[in-house]
């Protein structure tokens, strides 16, 4: 697949040149236009040039979904530095980790998450200007707003496909956040697959996504750019809301939508009040991140009347690897076919690929797949073995070229001997109605090795058992995969993508296993 563009700035400026009146941004009551968008950018991009911003320095972003969160990470981009978006939720030690550990010397922040800044300031060794979003600009910090007049004259840094564009820390699921370098290339090659297949016969030039997954997160972030190489207007939003789901659909004309299995959850939970809008524009939603259970999807699908289109992909892999098209079949459970630019193969411990139909890690080769771990030479070589990234999930495909997740190659529980993936219990505990989330996660066990432990949480006033639990279960899986143990819970701990933390689930009956066998003693 040829790219289209060299790089991003040169992408703005031809959408500019394009669509220039068009509506790009739309984020609450302000409308921002292809073209203003473009000269916005330039404008940044010129102001953080007056503080000593150069092609390859990182500029990390703090801040919140907004235009000026787009302005400053894509201002980044047009000088050929590196745009590194940091995660809001994490802790004041979490951001002294992911700063100290990238080298970055500018960072643009918001108001609202500048106290976490002043906390750990005095043990940040890199960083050397802080550019400051909000009134009353602190002493020491420059005035976001200031950068913002200089002029909008177009960038003159020579920018090749390979140079560095994003620097995404990993939501550190298996241990430390591990910094993912992504070129402009990556970035161009994943947004022109993903078109390729999203784009529907039914299509009028006037498509309006829903953006509200947050904008530190590679989905969120290439979404954005998705839209600038196709012309997309973008409904931007701080924040998924559920009680404003429905009025942001009908007032913008929202054709499509980007969520996670949480938000679709939710979606069918308040069915009844998100219908009183008129839906007519949607058309599909586009699931990732997570595993969408095959009750959520068959039930979302009946109860709005269209499609999601569930795909599959990391941040290593710049968002989006397979996908589901949107003009054709879709199968449930699948996490559709290879994007376009991208080769998706199932093989065994060797690197051998496996015959259709049988277990194996998928390995993803292409333009999309990232240029490496900063400072992590070794783990990149692990990783990325021979142009193909080893993704550490365990999936098959099928005859027709679809392919499956199984599970996490490291969330495998092996009692007595038997393999059990816990995706295929949490399948059958999702199938119950009572049921609202789980988890499944080995636990130790002197006799079997391991055990499966299920935590479960129920939905708004249903109530079970775990006797019923199990009885349930029974219809549905072998006696072996029935976990030993199950726990109800308020609910389940999850990053900012909705994707479960199973490390600290493990870390809970570490704990609890630790403090038994003191009392033991």
């Amino acid at each position: 697949m040829e790219l289209a563009y060299s790089n991003i700035r040169e992408m703005i400026e031809k959408r500019a040149a394009d669509s220039g009146d068009k509506a790009y941004l739309k984020f609450y009551d302000d409308v921002v236009t292809f073209r203003q968008f473009h000269e916005r950018v330039s404008r940044f991009a010129n102001g953080l040039k007056s503080i000593g911003v150069k092609k390859g320095d990182t500029v990390h972003v703090y801040m919140n979904n907004s235009p000026e969160f787009l302005y400053a990470a894509l201002a980044a981009n047009v000088l050929g530095a590196i745009a590194g978006p940091i995660n809001c939720w994490w802790s004041a030690e979490e951001v002294k980790f992911l700063l100290n550990d990238s080298g970055g010397k500018f960072l643009v922040v918001d108001s609202a998450y500048y106290y976490n800044i002043e906390a750990i300031q005095h043990e940040l060794a890199h960083l050397r200007h802080i550019v400051y979003h909000g009134e009353d600009t602190p002493a020491g910090t420059v005035s976001y707003n200031a950068l913002m007049q200089y002029p909008d004259t177009p960038g003159d840094t020579e920018i090749l496909p390979g140079d560095d564009a994003f620097l995404f820390y990993t939501s550190g699921t298996t241990g430390k956040p591990k910094g993912a370098l992504l070129t402009h290339a990556n970035a161009l090659y994943a947004v022109m697959g993903i078109r390729s297949v999203l784009q529907s016969d039914e299509e009028t030039g006037d498509e309006v996504a829903l953006i509200f997954l947050p904008l530190f997160h590679v989905n969120a972030m290439m979404s954005l750019i998705s839209a600038l190489y196709s012309g997309i207007t973008i409904v931007l939003r701080t924040t998924f809301s559920a009680s404003e789901f429905g009025e942001v659909v009908e007032r913008y004309g929202v054709t499509f939508f980007s969520g996670v299995p949480a938000i679709y959850n939710i979606l069918i939970l308040i069915a009844d009040d998100v219908k009183t809008h008129n839906l007519g524009s949607l058309r599909f939603g586009v699931c990732g991140a997570a595993p969408l259970a095959e009750e959520t999807f068959k039930k979302f699908e009946s109860t709005y009347g269209i499609k999601i289109i569930e795909g599959y992909g990391l941040t290593e892999g710049t968002v989006a690897s397979t996908l589901n098209p949107l003009n054709g079949e879709r199968k449930i459970g699948s996490i559709g076919k290879a994007l376009p630019g991208q080769e998706v193969r199932v093989v065994d411990d060797n690197g051998k690929e496996v015959p259709v139909g049988e277990t194996g890690e998928i390995v993803i080769r292409g333009g999309a797949i990232m240029k490496r771990y900063h400072k992590r030479p070794e783990e990149t070589a692990q990783t990325i073995i021979d142009g193909w990234l080893h993704t550490g999930d365990i999936g098959y495909v099928d005859d027709e070229g679809y392919f499956y997740i199984i599970d996490r190659k490291k969330d495998l529980i092996i009692r007595g001997g038997e393999n059990i993936y816990p995706k295929e219990i949490e399948n059958a505990l999702y199938e119950n109605p009572r049921v609202m989330d789980a988890a499944v996660i080995g636990v130790s066990d002197k006799i079997m090795g391991e055990e499966a432990k299920a935590f479960v949480v129920t939905k708004p006033g249903e109530k079970t058992t775990e006797d019923e639990i199990k009885s349930y279960l029974q219809t549905k899986l072998a006696p072996f995969k029935i976990p030993k143990y199950i726990e109800f819970v308020d609910d389940l701990p999850k990053n900012i993508i909705g994707k479960v933390l199973k490390k600290e689930l493990r870390l809970r009956e570490k704990e609890k296993a630790k403090k038994e066998n003191k009392i033991g003693k």
